[in-house]
């Protein structure tokens, strides 16, 4: 039979002086993983970071370019609107101007005929008043050439220079936007 063989004590003794160097060895090297994972770890949710940050900023920035998309719409579709609502206007103010004219002729004469005008030139107004459309031009307003043509100049005791004595036609506005300006008669 074979013998089994004892190790001798020198032998145990540098078995047992390696074995702690290798478990601090490898204690070494599973710190130097562990350190490398925790870097690769924060290097990766740093670049998430900051992708997270990029994709943020982008979506501000569309939102924002959204907001100002809805309002440059709105303005346009606004002063679109004012467009059309005062080309519309202008094609009919001959025929309001045609009905002043006939409640002016039919003085102050009662008939059925002056009624029904003057209630067809009420409607007309009514409508006007709900697109915003506002009438100018009265005697003794101040003469503002923006709003005004002055086509004739008179002398009147009654009124102070630069006013208007008489309205020749009616002007017209929606808003800031002139639809026809004021012919007017101005004390000099």
């Amino acid at each position: 039979m074979a013998e089994e063989r004892k190790p001798d004590v020198a032998e145990e003794q540098v078995e047992a002086e390696s074995a702690p160097v290798e478990t601090i060895e490898q204690d070494e090297k599973q710190d130097k993983k562990e350190k490398k994972d925790k870097k690769e770890k924060k290097e990766k949710k740093s670049a998430q970071q900051q992708q997270l940050e990029q994709l943020q900023d982008k979506f501000l920035h569309l939102a924002a370019d959204f907001d100002n998309y809805k309002k440059r719409t709105n303005a346009e579709k606004e002063a679109l609107r004012a467009v059309v609502v005062s080309d519309t206007v202008q094609m009919m103010l001959p025929i309001l101007d045609n009905l002043e004219r006939a409640v002016l002729a039919a003085g102050d004469e009662e008939s059925a005929l002056k009624d029904g005008v003057v209630m067809v030139l009420n409607q007309a107004k009514t409508g006007f008043e709900k697109f915003g459309i506002e009438a100018f031009g009265e005697r003794g307003e101040a003469f503002d050439p923006q709003i005004h043509n002055a086509i004739m100049t008179c002398e009147d005791d009654q009124l102070q220079p630069d006013t208007i004595a008489e309205v020749l036609q009616k002007g017209y506005r929606i808003g800031d936007k002139i639809i026809r300006h004021a012919l007017v008669k101005v004390v000099q």
